[in-house]
């Protein structure tokens, strides 16, 4: 999804999430459904590695990512978000949502990211994300909606990935 802070790309997907409901118009989901927020709160106490174990989170994904084993209150913005993306990803679902999953993760963790985007989809998965940046994903062709002022609107159409 593209548009401006504000415009309504994170309400969007929550509502497509099944979050918050709709104000109006029709919405059927006939995927199962796994959603990263922008902003989300973890154990901070609890160490990434038992995070994992009580998710059933496989520890090859925490060394794939390259997430150290401390204390999740202890990692950095980037690192948080490589949980919380392994989180989403370890999940068998029909469709992915993930709003800024790129946000503080350097170049290496985008590359590996992006692989991961490009094998869901492989598996005929849907993925929707909002991102600052699509470049990342252009050779995807991703389809592309701009949200002005909460209605969509279909801008370019290419592929199952939406970016901002």
């Amino acid at each position: 999804f593209t548009g401006i802070n504000g415009s309504g790309k994170t309400t969007i997907t929550k509502i497509l999430a099944g979050l918050i409901y709709k104000t109006s118009g029709s919405l059927k989901i006939y995927e199962t459904i796994s959603y990263l927020p922008d902003k989300y709160i973890m154990p901070k106490l609890l160490k990434v590695r038992s995070y994992c174990k009580i998710l059933s989170i496989p520890i090859e994904l925490m060394k794939k990512y390259q997430i150290p084993n401390k204390r999740i209150g202890e990692l950095s913005k980037g690192n948080l978000q490589k949980l919380g993306i392994i989180q989403i990803l370890s999940r068998d679902s029909g469709c992915y949502i993930l709003d800024e999953p790129i946000d503080g993760l350097d170049d290496s963790t985008k590359r590996i990211f992006k692989q991961d985007i490009i094998n869901k989809l492989s598996e005929n998965k849907i993925v929707i994300m909002c991102l600052h940046t699509k470049t990342l994903f252009n050779e995807l062709h991703p389809v592309i909606y701009e949200v002005k002022e909460g209605c969509i609107n279909e801008k370019k159409r290419k592929t199952a990935i939406a970016a901002d």
